[in-house]
């Protein structure tokens, strides 16, 4: 409950107390996956966009990543991701119930798509730089979904929700039926989604995770 008087806050009881220790706890994770030297600040920059300027203040403990930097951390970082896991799996966090749990979790799902596509060519460009990425013109060799494009990921998740097809493909990201076709056929080329049931009562279900 908040104080009647004042402008302060009740001092936060849980992990990362502070600013300080927020700064100091990223710098210590980025420098055990990274180091200190000139090229862990470039690969830094390139995983998030930041300057080098800011960069060197994560490393130095001055300041911690502010939401957008510490977003793109978690989803290039596996180190800061699996700190980020482990708060919010930690006996601290506020467990969610069966019964609230469905609506945040499709929400956050909608969110991460109107995402990529405000992220456009950003992400694509990305996918290009990536070392580890596989191009889409062969993907029987492809390890993982992660390698498909926005669309594909798209529609992996939603046949775990329910029926999806095609025309979905279309009508939520503006492409033809044909391309909506092809991202469909490539999915079911890498082994990672099956077609059950009927012609017009049937659905796409995923294979293997």
């Amino acid at each position: 409950m908040l104080p009647k008087k004042g402008r302060k806050l009740p001092l936060w009881k849980g992990v990362l107390g502070g600013r300080e220790i927020y700064a100091r706890t990223i710098a210590e994770l980025l420098r055990k996956e990274h180091g200190d030297s000139h090229r862990a600040i470039k690969q830094l920059m390139r995983q998030t966009d930041a300057s080098e300027r800011t960069v060197k203040h994560w490393l130095a403990g001055q300041h911690g990543p502010d939401t957008v930097y510490f977003l793109r951390l978690v989803v290039s970082s596996p180190v800061i991701r699996a700190f980020f896991l482990g708060l919010i799996e930690s006996p601290l966090a506020t467990p969610l119930t069966e019964a609230v749990d469905r609506i945040p979790l499709a929400r956050a799902r909608d969110a991460y798509a109107s995402g990529e596509i405000a992220g456009g060519d950003t992400a694509a460009q990305g996918l290009k730089t990536d070392p580890n990425h596989v191009r889409k013109s062969d993907p029987k060799n492809v390890p993982d979904h992660f390698a498909f494009n926005k669309r594909q990921r798209w529609f992996l998740n939603r046949i775990t929700e329910g029926r999806c097809d095609a025309k979905e493909i279309a009508t939520a990201w503006t492409v033809s039926l044909k391309t909506a076709r092809r991202d469909i056929a490539a999915l079911k080329e890498a082994g990672l989604i099956n077609y059950v049931g009927s012609r017009r009562k049937g659905r796409y279900r995923r294979i293997r995770e």
